[in-house]
């Protein structure tokens, strides 16, 4: 396990700012998992992805958790009760992470 493996780990295993969290793809099972929560403040475009709108719920989740699977628009992430769902995942640049943009359904 590389150090920025372990750094990410510690961070959602850390219960002061992970938070459990189950993850699916419609009608599969539901695949346990820690989630960073963040709500981006404003629109950032044209950094290699189509950014995120104000005000959303986006959620940092480790790619070890659900591997094999890749997120996508349409997966659903239950939090806390509320199942929320994926509207845009993009990867970290060295393929530890996805951060989800989640809507609320």
């Amino acid at each position: 396990m590389s150090a920025f493996a372990a750094a990410l780990a510690a961070v959602h295993a850390d219960t002061n700012i992970g938070t459990p969290a189950d993850f699916r793809r419609p009608p599969g099972p539901w695949i346990p998992a820690r989630v960073v929560l963040s709500r981006p403040t404003d629109t950032v475009g044209g950094l290699g992805g189509p950014g995120t709108r104000a005000g959303s719920l986006a959620a940092t989740i480790l790619a070890g958790d659900i591997a094999p699977l890749e997120p996508q628009r349409g997966d659903e992430l239950l939090l806390n009760g509320t199942v929320h769902r994926v509207d845009d995942a993009e990867r970290d640049p060295l393929g530890l992470s996805w951060r989800l943009i989640l809507a609320e359904t």
